[in-house]
């Protein structure tokens, strides 16, 4: 999944590669309840991904992204209005994707854990 954006790495098509392979992951792939603020259910079709920093080392590429989503606030609909029944609020988190060069399996950990 990753052997594309190793190809692609160094070239003007790297972020694009990067971000249709997060787009195929699934979403218990990513880290992400760990960010959430209200309740940890995630709309998986709202993932948006950042590169915020990215270099290599002999055996790796490491990429600082940052993450929008959002978080499902369940709601009622006490107005009769079904709208209300579900709410969406924004939430973000950073994350650092290490790629292996070997391979091109990918590990995820929390930017501020990392630093």
């Amino acid at each position: 999944m990753f052997d594309r954006v190793l190809e692609c790495w160094g070239s003007d098509e790297f972020p694009q590669a990067f971000k249709q392979a997060i787009k195929s992951l699934e979403l218990e792939e990513l880290p992400l309840a760990n960010c959430c603020n209200h309740s940890a259910v995630i709309d998986e079709d709202s993932i948006d991904v950042m590169i915020l920093s990215s270099h290599e080392t002999d055996d790796q590429i490491q990429i600082k992204i940052g993450v929008f989503f959002c978080e499902i606030l369940s709601g009622c609909a006490c107005s009769d209005d079904p709208s209300q029944a579900e709410i969406l609020e924004n939430s973000y988190c950073e994350l650092l994707a290490e790629i292996d060069r070997t391979n091109a399996q990918v590990k995820f950990t929390s930017a501020s854990s990392a630093s």
